[in-house]
């Protein structure tokens, strides 16, 4: 049965014979390869600095300019889908204002100018381009990095692999193993899918999976192919799903049945699950930081310290902090902690609200159609790197980008969509991609 993944109006897909748009996409793709945060930091800047270099904020600076060029021609599109965005709307008012409370004025409204210019970025991505586009663009972006990383870690291992801690391990274009392991983690959902969907790209696709996989599995960050195992795993079960009610129901209860028990051993014998991913209980001193953290969020609970102040170079609790775990941290590790630090629990409330949201609104858009089913595994995905990785409500961050975006898109449910019915034998699964309703 033919598939459609558009879920905008036709006029938003990109024309293989329109040279505007073509060029249009081509600029799509350096923009999300400025955003995908590899290669210009460790050129321009150092993992240590606040801001990055001055000369990396000024290349920012074009891209938020074509940002809010696309905001200002969508506009009535993107408002219709700010309103359906209600929680989402809130957390940046909060971001905005936070400068008012915070530690440090002049980093938190930087910092909350360049989150709010990220998030209108990913708005108008999500409602200018149909899903095929909005996919594609993704995966080439990162095609582009993964096979540079690749390169890089081959040809300039100085460079492209770790030479201190974890030595040997791969890390690419960026500065730690475990960014070129989740960022490749998360790349090898969008080639999954595509693999799936996109007929007419397929080698291509599946050549890219294999690729991230090998990265995933070079970088030896074990939250990673944790990651990557998840991603994979939700798209796979919901292309089972796909047969029939009765498969999908015992689908369902197998799946509750799995975390249930993963819950218990969890709470009875966590150190067995330690063991499995090669972990200490610590999580590698994470737990230090998380310890300490709490602490400091009790002090400024309601708002806390300003969005993106408490890491600054003058921030006292955050040097207090570092100077305690002997060690410069530069980020809490957790999503939901920088969060909750920056803008106190009712950044968190927040959201946690606009994550739910999003998740329903995926789990729904799931039961009729593929795109909902890669939303879930990209929800799912981001969930579970926000518990290791301060990856929520991240300026210039890739990952906030597609959040945003594919929330966008999950708010929009056109006319035009070809919703799918459930297909008896799954080797028709993989059906055309982008067939026109």
């Amino acid at each position: 049965m033919p598939v459609s993944l558009n879920a905008s109006a036709p006029s938003s897909a990109i024309s293989t014979t329109d040279p505007v748009r073509r060029a249009e996409f081509v600029l799509l793709v350096m923009i999300l390869l400025v955003f995908s945060e590899g290669l210009l930091p460790r050129l321009l800047s150092s993992e240590d600095a606040v801001d990055g270099s001055p000369l990396l904020r000024f290349i920012w600076l074009p891209i938020y300019a074509v940002a809010l060029a696309g905001f200002i021609w969508k506009a009535k599109e993107i408002g219709q889908v700010c309103l359906r965005l209600p929680f989402l709307m809130a957390l940046l008012l909060v971001c905005s204002l936070s400068f008012l409370w915070s530690i440090d004025p002049g980093l938190s409204m930087r910092r909350s100018f360049a989150i709010i210019m990220t998030t209108i970025a990913g708005l108008y991505i999500g409602t200018r381009y149909n899903w095929q586009t909005l996919l594609r663009a993704f995966a080439i972006a990162w095609l582009i990095v993964a096979v540079v990383s690749f390169l890089t870690a081959i040809l300039v291992p100085s460079f492209g692999r770790v030479q201190e801690v974890h030595e040997g391990a791969w890390q690419g274009l960026y500065f730690e193993k475990n960014q070129l392991g989740g960022h490749m983690s998360r790349a090898a959902v969008f080639a999954g899918f595509l693999a799936i969907m996109d007929r007419k790209y397929r080698g291509i696709w599946t050549g890219l999976l294999a690729l991230c996989v090998a990265l995933v599995l070079l970088s030896t960050s074990k939250s990673s192919l944790l990651g990557l195992l998840v991603g994979l795993g939700v798209l796979a079960v919901g292309a089972w799903m796909k047969q029939g009610v009765r498969v999908g129901l015992v689908t369902i209860w197998m799946g509750a049945i799995f975390v249930g028990a993963a819950g218990a051993v969890m709470l009875i014998a966590p150190e067995l699950i330690f063991q499995l991913l090669g972990r200490d209980a610590t999580l590698t001193g994470r737990t230090d930081i998380w310890g300490i953290l709490a602490e400091n969020i009790s002090q400024k609970p309601l708002l806390g310290y300003g969005y993106g102040a408490f890491w600054g170079p003058d921030s006292e609790p955050g040097n207090w902090l570092r100077e305690a775990l002997q060690w410069d941290a530069p980020t809490a590790h957790n999503g939901w902690l920088e969060v909750a630090i920056g803008l106190g629990f009712v950044g968190l409330t927040l959201l946690a609200l606009d994550f739910l949201w999003t998740l329903g609104r995926a789990i729904l858009a799931a039961i009729d159609t593929w795109t909902g089913v890669f939303a879930l595994a990209f929800c799912a995905q981001f969930l579970l790197f926000s518990l290791s990785e301060s990856t929520s409500l991240q300026q210039n961050s890739i990952v906030w980008l597609i959040y945003v975006a594919i929330a966008a898109k999950l708010t929009m449910r056109p006319k035009h969509i070809v919703r799918v019915t459930p297909v008896p034998p799954l080797s028709r699964i993989p059906a055309p991609f982008g067939v026109a309703p």
